[in-house]
């Protein structure tokens, strides 16, 4: 998942992976060589040694959260559901572990981040922080799902107590990012700006992550400085697939179809970034569209089949405009609606409100627009249009 990339970058861990597979354990070599990464990759072979001590010792969750956490980074750097599926089932023995202790709480609720199960993650966090407030991790991704799911209170006081016990680039940018979306953009891009500038940091991943917030807030505001941020994220990790979602949806809005699609090439696998290769090639009438339609088409309908949540958003956007099925589309951004609640999720609720002439679908998003004070210069127009009944 998307956003599960973003605080996994902020905790210096690989680069949101979508997540639908179920809990398994890799056991041997084959089976991890399965996900078609390279076999030279130091991570599959930390991962395969990990397996292997895990296999002989299957009762130890020191040993446990260890390979469980690699295998969680492997699938949200990679966006590759089966990685979460396997981190899950590393622990299952302790899933369901109510005495658990802070640090397994919280690697639990990463794992539920990456597979979009919000409530129980969240739960687990406040679990882990009443047993250790000062957790930096826990409040980070406390802080992250919460303004996925709309709980921007409880979000934005996860990121000030962040900033208590661990001042720094990525508390601001946990503050910023959230802040941006509550009438206080200007300042929040203010603030995160002169930290990025000033504020020291040895991780580039922090640093990207930092830089793509940064853009986003940019491209809300309708400013140029967006494009800069992102390519300065981008060149800090070139494979940061939050960033590059970001940079070629901006690029697919400015109609830089061409640009977008060569962002993209060698990204097939991913599903968010393969959606917006297909969007450019589409837009470019390139002879390849047929069959990335046709792929994307059979992927989102296993993801269907297998009620994944995590791809609804992409699900939403590839029937309302690749297939032009607007009332397929408004379906799939209401469930999405139910709990994914950023200015992206707003943006299609919108889109496809409008598609199907059904101004009351989009009530909802309206509504949390006057409430929230988003200052989102695509969201005025498609409000507008609305209004207008155009």
């Amino acid at each position: 998942m998307i956003r599960a990339a973003l605080v996994a970058a902020a905790l210096a861990c690989a680069a949101g992976a979508p997540a639908g597979a179920e809990p398994f354990v890799p056991t041997d070599d084959a089976q991890i060589l399965e996900t078609g990464l390279p076999g030279i990759d130091p991570r599959m072979r930390e991962v395969r040694r990990l397996a292997a001590e895990f296999a002989a010792e299957p009762g130890d969750l020191t040993l446990a959260m260890r390979l469980a956490a690699r295998q969680l980074a492997i699938g949200v750097g990679e966006a590759d559901p089966r990685f979460v599926g396997y981190a899950q089932g590393t622990l299952a023995r302790w899933w369901g572990d109510q005495g658990a202790s802070p640090a397994l709480r919280i690697l639990r609720a990463r794992i539920l981040q990456a597979r979009h199960d919000f409530a129980p993650a969240a739960a687990d966090l406040r679990a882990a922080l009443r047993d250790e407030p000062g957790s930096a991790e826990a409040l980070l991704v406390l802080g992250s799902i919460q303004e996925v799911t709309g709980d921007l209170a409880e979000g934005r006081d996860a990121c000030v107590r962040l900033a208590a016990v661990r001042p720094g680039l990525v508390a601001v940018a946990c503050g910023a990012s959230i802040d941006s979306l509550t009438g206080n953009a200007e300042r929040a891009y203010a603030a995160l700006t002169d930290a990025v500038e000033h504020m020291p940091v040895r991780d580039r991943s922090q640093l990207a992550w930092a830089m793509t917030i940064l853009g986003e807030i940019a491209i809300r505001r309708g400013e140029a400085a967006a494009e800069r941020h992102l390519k300065g994220a981008l060149a800090l990790d070139p494979r940061n697939i939050y960033a590059l979602t970001v940079y070629a949806d901006y690029l697919l809005d400015e109609s830089r179809a061409a640009d977008a699609l060569r962002l993209l090439r060698g990204f097939e696998r991913i599903d968010a970034l393969y959606l917006r290769l297909a969007l450019a090639a589409q837009a470019l009438d390139d002879p390849q569209f047929p069959k990335y339609r046709a792929d994307l088409a059979a992927r989102f309908e296993v993801a269907r089949r297998q009620s994944d949540s995590v791809h609804l958003r992409d699900a939403a956007r590839f029937a309302l405009e690749i297939e032009h099925d607007a009332a397929r589309a408004l379906y799939f951004a209401r469930q999405n609606w139910a709990t994914h609640k950023t200015p992206s999720d707003a943006r299609l609720l919108l889109a496809a409100a409008i598609a199907c002439h059904d101004p009351e679908a989009a009530k909802p998003a309206l509504d949390r627009i006057a409430e929230t004070g988003l200052e989102d210069r695509m969201l005025q127009r498609l409000a507008a249009r609305l209004a207008s009944g155009s």
